[in-house]
């Protein structure tokens, strides 16, 4: 019998040679190059983001060191840049300093010679004035008399000198002439004192000039004549004006009225001070009042004594007094009043306008805010997202009358006040009244030989002195 072979053997055995064959030559092939094989799995060990900051996505080995070579040297190309810069920025700036030192010192030269010129000038103007004092001087001291020669007589105004050799007689002012009529063989005779070196024609021409020029009038130092002495007082006495004293406004007195009193010869006689050369005095002070009392008080400022033969003496003195007003005004007080019966403060009657002032200004002002509220009646305000709109809802003609009537109320309220200011209250006695004076300072009473009088006129019998 015949055996039969089996296809299917046929195709499976090559297959399967095929197959094994195949695997040999794979398995050869990768252990035959380790090195690679390594260097993949090193280079897959990277991840994607690693690889993509090297710059060697899906480079070799090789291509990684050929990109770390050229940054390398791209960095030290950009370093010598840098470096080549920085010197270029040294060198300049180096340069700019030498230029601000070489401004510096051009600047301090031009300010020295500019210095050193002026000191030239200075000093040629300097000569130059010394030359021209050095010159007036040596041609007043070729104008001045030899040695010897004495002061030439009218200040040298005559128009002929007298020789230093020669002698002048120049008469004494107090000379006594003499009698005509009596035959003297003495020649001029003599008196037994001489006046005043002082006394001459120059002195008496600037007293003139100063006279008329300025008022100053060369008063010798008063003589000493009588003291009214402190604490003492002085009864009799009239107030001249009347007393009107304004009511203190917040303890102050603005502007106080001034008052005067007459003292005669017999009142100074009547209370014991005795001044027999005086033939009278007059006070002057201010007022204030006290509206709850109701009375006036005068301070006394200063006080003018009338001699027998006209000549007036104030104290305190014109210039003193100046002084005092500009310090405080207590500091000037030389005395105060009172009543015959001792009463610091003489009853008065009030005097007032504050009645008139506080109803005029009551009416005017709330007639001014009744016509405005009048006006505002025909007004709607409104407010709309914080603002305050104001429009006129209501008769057109009451608002503008309501508006006309308080403005012009309002003006005539701002004028009365402005006039009249604030309310006025004051004490008033009439003039007339019987007063004291009280001193409180020693008040010295001295003469003044040459100073002013009331009345200059010379009686027919009096003499008059020789010069």
């Amino acid at each position: 019998m015949q055996l039969k072979s089996n296809n299917l053997l046929k195709i499976l055995v090559p297959v399967l040679l095929l197959g094994v064959g195949f695997a040999g030559l794979k398995s050869c092939h990768s252990s035959g190059d380790p090195g690679k094989q390594k260097q993949g799995n090193t280079v897959a060990d990277l991840s994607d983001d690693e690889l993509r900051a090297l710059g060697i996505d899906g480079d070799t080995p090789r291509d990684t060191v050929a990109t770390l070579v050229g940054q390398m040297k791209q960095y030290r190309q950009e370093m010598e840049t840098i470096r080549a810069s920085s010197a270029d920025l040294v060198r300049e700036n180096q340069r700019l300093r030498d230029r601000d030192n070489h401004f510096e010192n051009r600047i301090n030269s031009a300010i020295n010679r500019e210095r050193d010129t002026f000191n030239k000038k200075l000093q040629q103007q300097q000569t130059s004035l010394l030359d021209s004092f050095q010159q007036k001087l040596n041609q007043l001291s070729q104008k001045l008399p030899e040695p010897g020669s004495d002061i030439p007589p009218g200040l040298g105004l005559e128009p002929t000198d007298i020789p230093a050799t020669a002698i002048r007689w120049v008469e004494p002012a107090d000379t006594i002439p003499a009698d005509k009529a009596q035959a003297l063989s003495s020649g001029v005779p003599f008196s037994s004192s001489f006046g005043n070196a002082g006394d001459n024609a120059i002195s008496r021409q600037k007293k003139s000039l100063l006279e008329a020029a300025k008022g100053e009038r060369n008063i010798v130092e008063a003589t000493p004549v009588y003291t009214l002495p402190q604490n003492s007082t002085l009864t009799g006495s009239v107030a001249m004006t009347a007393l009107l004293g304004r009511v203190p406004v917040n303890g102050t007195v603005n502007d106080p009225y001034p008052f005067k009193v007459l003292i005669g010869r017999d009142n100074l006689t009547a209370n014991g001070t005795v001044l027999p050369d005086v033939e009278g005095a007059i006070l002057s002070g201010t007022a204030s009042g006290d509206w709850t009392l109701s009375c006036v008080r005068g301070t006394v400022h200063s006080v003018t004594f009338v001699f027998r033969d006209g000549t007036i003496r104030t104290v305190p003195e014109a210039a003193n007094k100046a002084d005092s007003h500009s310090s405080k005004p207590q500091d000037s007080e030389i005395g105060w009043l009172s009543d015959p019966h001792g009463l610091p403060c003489i009853p008065g009657e009030r005097k007032s306008n504050s009645a008139e002032y506080l109803s005029s200004q009551f009416l005017l002002a709330g007639s001014s805010a009744a016509a405005q509220a009048f006006a505002n009646g025909q007004t709607t305000t409104s407010v709309e997202g914080g603002a305050v709109t104001s429009a006129l809802t209501g008769n057109s003609g009451q608002y503008v009358l309501g508006q006309a009537l308080g403005g012009g109320l309002k003006d005539s309220a701002d004028w009365f006040k402005q006039r009249y200011g604030q309310t006025f209250d004051a004490i008033y006695v009439p003039p007339g009244h019987p007063v004291a004076i009280h001193l409180t300072r020693q008040i010295p009473v001295d003469y003044e030989p040459q100073g002013r009088k009331v009345k200059y006129a010379q009686t027919p019998g009096s003499k008059r002195k020789l010069d």
